[in-house]
C-alpha cells in the first residue's frame, strides 16, 4: 500500500499580535497528523494561504520561503530515513525526529538484540552461558516467524497487537514443532522484551500487558 506523506505550512491566526503571526508546520502520513512550530513569524498580510508561502519577492519573503524549503527538506530526509528502517511510520515519529525530542520507536528484534547484548555482558558474573544461548535461540525463532508470516526482517513496536503473540504461540507449536513448555518459555521471553521496551519508553503501549500464556505442561 502506497504511503501518503505530506508537509504543509500555515499561520496561526489565533496567536496574532500587532498583525504578526507565527508560522506552523503540519506533517500528514497515512491519516496521522502532527503539528510543529517553524519558529518563524510573518505579517499576516504577507502570507499566501493557498500557496503555503510568503507572498512577493522582497528579501523578507525570500528568506522566509528559503527557511521553509529547508525545513521541508529536513522533514523529508527524516521521513525517508525512518521509512528505510521502520515498517510503520507516523507523523509524530517524523516530527519528533525533526525537532530532536522524544525517542524514536524501535523495532522488536532490535529491542531483543539489545537486551541479549546486555545479558551477554553479565555472563560469568551473575548470568550463565547456557541461559544466553536459550535467549539467542528464542530471538531466532522470533526472527523466523516474522520473516515467514510478515515477509520482513523486523517489525516496528508500533505494529504489535495482542494477535501477534497469539499467532507466534501457534507458530511455535505447529511450524516450529515445539512442546508446550518450550512454547510457553519463548512467548514469555517475547512478552518480557516488549514489557521492558514499554517501561523504558521505547513504545507508547504494551499490547501484551493483559495477555496470559497458558503453560499447560504435562507431567512426565
Amino acid at each position: 500500500m502506497r504511503s501518503t506523506f505530506k508537509v504543509l505550512f500555515y499561520v496561526n491566526g489565533s496567536k496574532e499580535k500587532n498583525g504578526i503571526v507565527p508560522i506552523m508546520g503540519r506533517v500528514t502520513i497515512n491519516g496521522s497528523v502532527a503539528q510543529f512550530s517553524c519558529k518563524l513569524t510573518i505579517a499576516k498580510t504577507m502570507w499566501d494561504a493557498k500557496g503555503n508561502r510568503a507572498k512577493g519577492k522582497s528579501k523578507e519573503s525570500r528568506d522566509i520561503n528559503l527557511a521553509l524549503d529547508n525545513i521541508k527538506a529536513q522533514i523529508i530526509k527524516h521521513y525517508q530515513r525512518i521509512s528505510d528502517r521502520e515498517a510503520f511510520v507516523t507523523a509524530e515519529m517524523v516530527c519528533n525526529a525533526y525537532q530532536g525530542i522524544g525517542k524514536e520507536y524501535g523495532t522488536l528484534l532490535g529491542a531483543f538484540d539489545k537486551d541479549n547484548e546486555n545479558f551477554k555482558k553479565r555472563i560469568g558474573i551473575d548470568r550463565a552461558t547456557s541461559s544466553y544461548k536459550v535467549r539467542v535461540r528464542s530471538r531466532n525463532h522470533l526472527a523466523t516467524f516474522i520473516k515467514k508470516c510478515y515477509k520482513r526482517s523486523d517489525i516496528s513496536m508500533l505494529e504489535l497487537t495482542s494477535d501477534f503473540i497469539k499467532e507466534y504461540e501457534i507458530y511455535l507449536s505447529t511450524d516450529a514443532g515445539l512442546h508446550n513448555g518450550s512454547v510457553w518459555a519463548h512467548c514469555m521471553w517475547l512478552k518480557t522484551i516488549v514489557s521492558k521496551a514499554y517501561y523504558n519508553g521505547l513504545t507508547p503501549r504494551n499490547p501484551f500487558a493483559q495477555y496470559r500464556v497458558n503453560q499447560n505442561i504435562k507431567e512426565r
